[in-house]
């Protein structure tokens, strides 16, 4: 079992006591240090207890293959992770894994090393000695006395297992998978070779299935190798009874010795798991390719350069930065092939394609991030979605693997693409992006993607009591929508963002068509609560409500959302429509747009964990009050919810959408508006920050933070080169315009 000396970097963070309400006020940083090593600020532990679900396991950013282990038999139970931190015993290491996700997914290709008379029937290892940093994980297994170390290039891994003298094993178990589905079969061994695949689908209960192929080779030939047979037909009609779903390759050894395993991973073919394999990878230099992999890291994490010798804080951002790089995963081959979307047909791409796009998470922070640091791997994102459109004819919303699951609500990857856009990032075809956008905002029949678009036309809003009625026992696929204001508000803001597209290409019809329907959610505007309400078809309020009631709809993992809203309340939806604020202003009047910002937080409707919170703290920007109450409430945030341990992610980090927010609230800039390219300001928590730009992307080379002043101070002046700013920074300022925003503060008054 870990202990926090084996932890790399993991240091014992003692929490602030909690004063005022919502999130508290911080202490000041330390002066500045420049730590060059940014990979060594990574602590991997981070969010792998409590329900962060994050793995420490070896990847590359953005990576298909992650080399992790497991501290679950996952031949008989299911859970979003396949590691967490306390288990005690570490079943396996699988060679394809997600990371921050709210279902079982992946947990592919799994490996068991084991010595003594072999069993299938592992009963895992106590084990010790645990070191994670990116690129690399070792751990030595007690029970087994067996030393396993892990690094990891974007379509394969490779394994350092380090054997005891006498009888071991290296066991490929294809029933072993984190998810619902389970089995697979080798197709193709030696005494030191094997290929084939491993089923996966099932993802949150969604239809999807595919195969994820592999092809695995040992430096050193076995003594023994068989094959087990033990698939489970009975689920799903897999119909592999007669297949072997696994190999063992046995070890008679005199002395110690060490075994090399790669392993390369393709959703195409074996052979294609062979040739990512090939040329990721020559002979089995497990040096080489650890070194690779951490050069790799370092590039990436290099890209924000944050200066403090506060070791809590530089172990925060940087494996939030980390965290943030890792979904979506990389899809294509080294040859560009692929899946196409919701077929089995194979395509290729001259660019990298990717999947898992957790979109209703990740539209708020991650492709922002991703625009601003990472404009090339956000470009062919965005291509790979609008090649989702032209082989599915849809746009993406949470898929996987190749197939939509439909999980959440809204038409989230207009938002991405529309905001893409405005940031000045336009070479993917924006015409059929275009097209794609407004034929998901329009065609009603069959129109799954955007459930309740009919009566959204016709009304404005979708009812609480029309033929798309919320109800009380939810199902995936029988064309009810969940949460109608939720997804309304949702509906208004990917329609803003189509209207900003319009705008940039000249349709100016478009723009005010768009433009308007994105407001509508003012029709769900109650001036006697203060807040948006369910509506009925008749235009009368929705009853009985109450504001606050945050658990109501029975969806089979649980109750999720007060009656009209998604994973939330009419209290934690009443800003989510960051286009509208000052619309919302304006019918509420300033004094009770504060008044309802103060009494969110300190009436504890906030949640951090709850995406469409995520902008809140940065609200009082929109007050008088934003010179302290901003930096209060993020600062207060940071230190509250996020921290240097093992538990230190306040929720499922969503595909990193929870990593996101601490780097851009870290830096002091906040993306709260998609489709205006801004960003809401406030006090760092660096005294300097340096983002070093994509010079294909954009003319500046690189733009700084700086703090002068302490961090929980009162903002006496923000400026841009010297000249007065104001609080929102323009993307366009970062990337062409300006060199260095400055924030000045001075010590706040205490009443």
């Amino acid at each position: 079992m870990i202990s926090i000396r084996n932890v790399t970097r993991l240091a014992v963070l003692s929490l602030s006591v909690l004063t005022g309400y919502g999130c508290s006020k911080t202490h000041s940083s330390s002066s500045l240090t420049t730590n060059t090593n940014y990979t060594s600020n990574v602590n991997l532990f981070i969010g792998t207890d409590g329900v962060g679900n994050t793995h420490p396991g070896a990847v590359l950013p953005w990576g298909m293959a992650a080399l992790s282990p497991q501290t679950y038999d996952f031949t008989g139970m299911q859970l979003a992770t396949g590691y967490r931190q306390g288990q005690g015993k570490i079943f396996g290491f699988s060679s394809v894994n997600l990371s921050g996700v709210g279902c079982p997914g992946a947990g592919s290709i799994p490996f068991k090393f084991t010595s003594g008379e072999f069993s299938s029937k592992s009963s895992g290892s106590a084990y010790t000695n645990e070191l994670a940093r990116p690129g690399f994980y070792s751990v030595d297994l007690v029970d087994e006395k067996i030393k396993v170390s892990a690094t990891a290039t974007k379509r394969s891994g490779l394994y350092k297992v380090e054997l005891p003298a006498g009888k071991s094993q290296v066991f490929l178990d294809l029933t072993a998978q984190q998810g619902h589905i389970k089995g697979g079969s080798i197709e193709q061994h030696t005494y030191s070779m094997a290929s084939g695949y491993q089923l996966e689908g099932f993802f949150c209960g969604s239809t999807n299935r595919l195969k994820v192929y592999f092809h695995t080779e040992l430096n050193q030939e076995a003594d023994t190798s068989y094959l087990i047979y033990q698939n489970k037909s009975n689920q799903f009609k897999q119909n592999l009874d007669d297949k072997p779903s696994g190999i063992v390759y046995e070890y008679n050894n005199d002395t110690p010795q060490t075994v090399l395993v790669k392993v390369g991973v393709s959703f195409v073919s074996s052979d294609n798991a062979k040739l990512n394999l090939d040329t990721e990878q020559t002979d089995f230099q497990f040096d080489l390719v650890q070194l690779q992999a951490k050069q790799t890291w370092e590039a990436e994490l290099s890209k924000i350069k944050v200066e403090s010798d506060d070791q809590d804080n530089l172990a925060v951002f940087y494996t939030s930065l980390y965290h943030s790089l890792l979904m979506p995963m990389t899809f294509s081959d080294v040859n560009g092939q692929y899946v196409k979307q919701g077929s089995k047909e194979i395509g290729t791409a001259d660019y990298t394609r990717y999947t898992a796009f957790s979109l209703w998470d990740t539209y708020r922070t991650t492709h922002p991030l991703f625009a601003l640091a990472y404009p090339a791997e956000q470009l062919d994102m965005v291509k790979t979605m609008i090649g989702m459109y032209e082989e599915a004819g849809r746009l993406p919303k949470w898929e996987i693997f190749a197939t939509e699951t439909n999980i959440m609500v809204g038409d989230p990857a207009a938002i991405v693409i529309g905001d893409t856009y405005t940031k000045g990032i336009t070479q993917f075809d924006t015409l059929k992006a275009y097209e794609a956008m407004v034929n998901q905002a329009t065609v009603v029949e069959g129109n799954y993607m955007r459930r309740g678009l009919e009566e959204y036309l016709e009304l404005g809003y979708i009812s609480m009591d029309g033929p798309f009625k919320d109800v009380t026992k939810f199902e995936w696929f029988n064309g009810i929508v969940w949460g109608p204001v939720s997804t309304t508000m949702e509906f208004n803001l990917s329609d803003f963002n189509i209207a900003q597209m319009a705008k940039g290409m000249g349709k100016t019809a478009d723009y005010q068509r768009f433009l308007d329907q994105s407001m509508s959610f003012i029709k769900l505007y109650d001036s006697e609560t203060g807040l948006i309400r369910p509506k009925n078809r008749d235009g009368s309020w929705y009853t009985p409500f109450d504001p606050a009631q945050g658990l109501w709809d029975q969806m089979r993992f649980g109750l999720r959302g007060g009656p009209g809203f998604v994973e939330g309340s009419a209290w934690q939806y009443l800003f989510s429509i960051p286009h509208g604020i000052d619309t919302l202003k304006t019918v509420m009047g300033d004094g009770e747009f504060l008044s309802k910002l103060d009494e969110l937080f300190e009436a504890d409707h906030f949640d951090m964990t709850n995406e469409p919170d995520l902008g809140y703290p940065f609200m009082y920007n929109y007050t008088h009050e934003r010179s302290t109450k901003t930096a209060e409430m993020v600062h207060g945030c940071l230190d509250k919810y996020f921290t240097n341990q093992t538990d230190g992610i306040p929720g499922n980090d969503d595909a990193g959408t929870m990593s996101a927010w601490v780097v851009f609230a870290m830096m002091g800039i906040y993306p709260d508006t998609p489709g205006v390219p801004a960003y809401q300001v406030t006090t760092p928590s660096f005294d300097k920050i340096t983002l070093q730009l994509d010079p294909k992307f954009y003319t500046n080379d690189s733009f700084v933070i700086e703090r002068d002043g302490p961090k929980d101070g009162e903002i006496e002046a923000i400026t841009l080169d010297g000249k007065e700013l104001g609080y929102q920074l323009s993307h366009k300022a970062i990337t062409s315009q300006g060199k260095k925003m400055t924030i000045k503060t001075t010590p706040a008054v205490v009443n």
